[in-house]
């Protein structure tokens, strides 16, 4: 009688239970979707060990899951909701001064979620160049960038400390001279600046040295901050004004005539650039007082020339002949 049951429609069973799992794989692959994506890779180096160079930072994934997670997997990534990590394990006994390891990934080094399947990382091993660290005294060196306002210039600098303790890769800091501070903006500063000395400025996070005719950069440790001070002044320049016209000062009684060999002279001033630029020759009074001459001529006179405060002659003043006649009378 059971048998009889069992055996009861066979081929119309059989036919549900294909048509069924035909479903399930269906729904399955309707809400279930394949994604690559690029990843940049952290690895951290245990302490007293720095890593100097690797084969690859980046890593692409393969991922499969349900569809509405691997639609917001880009956007996970991009907010950094899922990462790649290594961390290296402690190293002990280490002789060299720099040495390879190779590093291999599994699912471990991501947090994916869980509903989601890891199908394959390439690359999966990364060659990784590690190097101990030391410690070194090396001088700073200021940077700076950008120009001060114009008419303006530095003419001096001055920071504390001049060296520093850096920690860094052994064979690196065997090489190295010298830290940068980091860029300080000197763009459009005046003389108002030196009033706000001194500025407290960061060290670079990384050193430079020349090997094999190219600049290598390496990451380095250093706490120390620097005292800076610039001393900033009007810049101070020369400038030629050419045909100033000389006049002639004398009592309003004074009989004599007045010639002048040159009735223009060409002179020098040295002062403040910004002084300099606003000035041209009609700014200027040049003058000769001749009240004191009486013939006969001719006399070498100096120049006397009225110019701004903060701007001196350059040179000897110019000088110019005159000559001084008596007035013709004529017969009545």
């Amino acid at each position: 009688m059971v048998k009889n049951i069992f055996s009861r429609n066979l081929r119309a069973k059989g036919m549900a239970l294909i048509m069924a799992v035909a479903l399930w794989f269906y729904a399955i692959s309707r809400h279930t979707g394949n994604i690559n994506e690029d990843l940049q890779l952290t690895i951290n180096a245990p302490p007293g060990i720095t890593i100097l160079d690797t084969s690859s930072n980046i890593v692409t994934v393969s991922l499969s899951g349900p569809q509405n997670i691997i639609d917001r997997i880009s956007d996970m990534i991009k907010d950094n909701k899922i990462n790649a990590r290594f961390d290296i394990p402690d190293i002990s006994d280490i002789e060299e001064d720099n040495f390879k390891r190779t590093i291999r990934l599994t699912r471990r080094n991501f947090n994916f979620p869980q509903e989601i399947r890891l199908n394959s990382i390439v690359p999966n091993a990364i060659d990784v160049i590690l190097g101990r660290l030391e410690s070194k005294y090396l001088k700073v060196q200021i940077q700076r960038k950008g120009v001060p306002a114009p008419g303006y210039e530095i003419n001096g600098e001055f920071f504390y400390p001049s060296k520093v303790i850096v920690t860094g890769p052994v064979n690196i800091l065997k090489e190295a001279d010298t830290i940068n501070t980091s860029p300080i903006d000197i763009n459009g500063i005046t003389s108002k600046q030196n009033r706000t000395f001194p500025w407290n400025v960061d060290l670079e996070n990384n050193i430079s040295i020349v090997k094999d005719d190219k600049y290598i950069f390496v990451p380095v440790q250093c706490e120390e901050r620097i005292n800076v001070w610039f001393q900033i002044s009007e810049q101070v320049s020369i400038k030629e004004f050419k045909k100033v016209k000389i006049n002639v000062f004398h009592p309003t009684n004074y009989d004599y005539k007045v010639k002048l060999k040159e009735e223009y002279v060409n002179l020098s001033l040295k002062g403040p650039k910004l002084i300099l630029d606003r000035l041209n020759s009609d700014d200027i009074m040049a003058y000769i007082d001749v009240s004191s001459l009486i013939p006969p001529g001719p006399y070498n006179q100096p120049v006397i020339c009225n110019i701004p405060e903060g701007l001196e002659m350059e040179g000897n003043p110019p000088e110019v002949l005159v000559d001084i006649v008596e007035p013709i009378i004529e017969m009545k």
